[in-house]
């Protein structure tokens, strides 16, 4: 089943505006019309890193107040928000963005150019959610018609002009022999994506982790009630990846950011040990840090992963996006 990610989950910078959509007919299919790194087949933050791009292209470089599309949808059968429902979307062209909803398949010209089975799969877990969620018609097109352009490309418009089938699903596993030998027990990796839905101001010199107001998904019950941090109940190494972006700086100010492991009661342990590092950045010509954080960790319920930022501006700091993902790689004694 398709996951909806929010746009709290990918990273997303907060709309400049929004324009009010009642409904629309339908939904129109996209591409990049660039390069798509390759890595977004097998790493699901290469996709978050990907759109974040977009979205900078979209705010930054065409002065538009948002990403311009509604969803975003990738090779991991995930449906990306980006608009949104009942918001008018930019990327179907002038006088077009209120018939339907813009959906982008992340793939593109170059890197990663065929759409995959679980990217169809994606782009009808999105169009469900957008005739959910946002009164969309039953109509699926595609950005060239009605507009003069390549997108979505040849091998998603292909797709669309037949009729935007779903892929057969594949053949069910057959139960195992209880003659054959016990495989050995691996462990899987799990996921935990944890958010904030609120701003909150980060105060001057000292060590913040962010309260975490948002749980998408944790199935091991490691975002405790209340709490800031990643704390598991059982002994694991685990990889970690968060992302921030906060804004109220000075242009040029240093900001310093990390992953840290503390104590219950929250004292500070060490930085990502084994292999912990600081970032250390400077805030951008509008007086914004974006960054992203990757750690390796060895965790248990005495010592919990968080993020910490530190920064010494003079006027109010606001940190507008905290979103950490977790995989657990294995137990240690």
């Amino acid at each position: 089943m398709t996951v909806i990610e929010s746009r709290a989950s990918w990273g997303a910078r907060r709309p400049r505006s929004t324009s009010y959509l009642a409904s629309a007919r339908g939904v129109k299919a996209h591409y990049t019309g660039g390069h798509v790194d390759p890595a977004t087949l097998t790493d699901h933050d290469a996709c978050r890193v990907a759109v974040r791009g977009i979205q900078r292209g979209h705010m930054n470089g065409n002065g538009w107040s948002d990403i311009g599309y509604s969803m975003v949808v990738c090779g991991h059968d995930r449906a990306m928000i980006g608009r949104g429902p009942h918001v008018l979307p930019a990327a179907n062209g002038a006088g077009l963005n209120s018939g339907h909803y813009a959906i982008l398949v992340l793939v593109g010209s170059s890197g990663v150019t065929q759409i995959t089975p679980a990217m169809k799969k994606a782009f009808h877990g999105a169009r469900d959610y957008l005739r959910e969620r946002g009164s969309a018609g039953p109509e699926v097109k595609g950005h060239r018609d009605g507009y003069a352009t390549d997108c979505p490309g040849p091998s998603v418009y292909a797709w669309v002009k037949a009729g935007a089938p779903l892929p057969a699903d594949p053949p069910k596993p057959q139960p195992p022999d209880p003659a054959a030998p016990p495989e050995e027990d691996e462990e899987m990796p799990e996921i935990v994506s944890l958010g904030l839905e609120d701003e909150v101001v980060v105060p001057p010199g000292v060590d913040y982790q962010p309260w975490w107001t948002a749980e998408w998904k944790d199935t091991a019950g490691w975002h405790p009630p209340g709490g800031q941090s990643i704390a598991p109940n059982t002994d694991v190494w685990a990889d970690v990846v968060a992302h921030v972006s906060l804004r109220g700086f000075t242009p040029g100010d240093l900001v310093r950011l990390g992953l840290t492991r503390h104590q219950a009661d929250g004292t500070l342990v060490d930085v990502a040990w084994p292999n912990g590092r600081l970032w250390t950045v400077r805030a951008d010509l509008d007086g914004r840090v974006e960054h992203d954080l990757a750690g390796h960790f060895k965790l248990s319920s005495a010592n919990r992963a968080r993020v910490s930022v530190r920064h010494a501006a003079a006027g109010e700091v606001v940190l507008e996006t905290a979103s950490a993902f977790k995989g657990i790689l294995h137990r240690y004694a």
